[in-house]
């Protein structure tokens, strides 16, 4: 007795199903593609896009009411002939990196207070609170600070340093050079400490709780104990951590625009303000948009350097 199969695998007849054949191989022989495709197509649209045209805008002197010119690297030329361009990258680099400092150190050390709390439900909540400030938006995170940060007696920390009898009189925050930096700052790593602590105590309740014991056998102090254990098994969340903030404290806006607007005077200009003011302000589209690509440059070295040195070297 033979068994004989309905199934038809040999090439249809129709132009129709000659058509459906076809592409149905070709979606199988390209299945990556297929499934990758319309997310390929919509980073396309709304990240590769936008950037080589802003290549092309860095190429063009831009003056309100003319006709935009190729003027080829003149911006970048004339941006790194300015003063005030070198003033504004040590403003940013001071920003970025002393945001960095606060925002993981804080963040290192509320994971640690979190991680040693015994009762897991009281743990979650504290984690839960502490990851609420970090769903506020930035614009509004900077309007609460700077109402801190007021110069007179209402400010928050005015009032509580003079209650405690610190200082005499209020102190102008963001009206003084000297403080202006420091409280952008320090706003700005608040906003960005809830990161680092969730990334840190993911990182903390991830090591093997037999070295801590193996390590208290030995005699080991708190702080040897810390340093050789903690720290070596922090250190690719620690490296993960400190990219991710440092990148978004360079190109930050919505904290300092809101807070200072740059000043007082330009000892808060960092390059996302001079890039405002020099695009939205003068309409200098194409100077603006040359600084824009300096920053993508620095974000990408910095960002490639990292990956491929600090922690390829972890894998080592």
């Amino acid at each position: 007795m033979s068994l004989k199969s309905d199934t038809n695998f040999t090439t249809p007849d129709t132009r129709y199903e000659k058509l459906r054949h076809q592409a149905s191989k070709t979606a199988n022989d390209h299945i990556l593609l297929v499934l990758m495709g319309p997310a390929l197509l919509i980073i396309t649209a709304i990240f590769v896009y936008p950037v080589f045209y802003l290549l092309r805008q860095s190429l063009y002197l831009t003056i309100p009411g003319t006709v935009e010119r190729f003027v080829g690297l003149e911006n970048f030329v004339t941006m790194f002939q300015s003063s005030e361009f070198w003033d504004y990258f040590v403003n940013t680099l001071i920003y970025s990196f002393g945001s960095l400092a606060i925002s993981l150190g804080s963040g290192l050390v509320v994971a640690l207070a979190i991680n040693h709390v015994a009762h897991s439900r009281l743990r979650d909540a504290y984690s839960t609170l502490v990851m609420f400030s970090w769903a506020i938006p930035l614009a509004v995170v900077a309007l609460i600070w700077k109402w801190m940060f007021t110069g007179n007696e209402l400010g928050f920390f005015n009032m509580v340093l003079m209650d405690l009898g610190l200082i005499a009189a209020p102190i102008a925050w963001l009206s003084s050079p000297n403080f202006a930096m420091l409280a952008v700052m320090l706003t700005d790593a608040w906003a960005r400490m809830p990161f680092a602590m969730l990334l840190l105590l993911a990182g903390l309740q991830s090591i093997p709780k037999h070295m801590y014991d193996a390590a208290k056998v030995d005699g080991a102090t708190t702080f040897q104990t810390f340093r050789a254990i903690t720290v070596q098994y922090l250190r690719p969340y620690i490296a993960i951590v400190a990219l991710i903030n440092w990148m978004f404290a360079f190109r930050a806006f919505a904290v300092v625009f809101p807070m200072t607007a740059g000043g007082p005077g330009t000892s808060t200009t960092i390059f996302s303000i001079h890039i405002y003011r020099e695009g939205m302000i003068n309409f200098n589209y194409g100077y603006a948009s040359a600084v824009a690509v300096f920053i993508i440059g620095i974000t990408l070295v910095v960002a490639t350097f990292y990956v491929t040195m600090v922690m390829g070297g972890m894998d080592e």
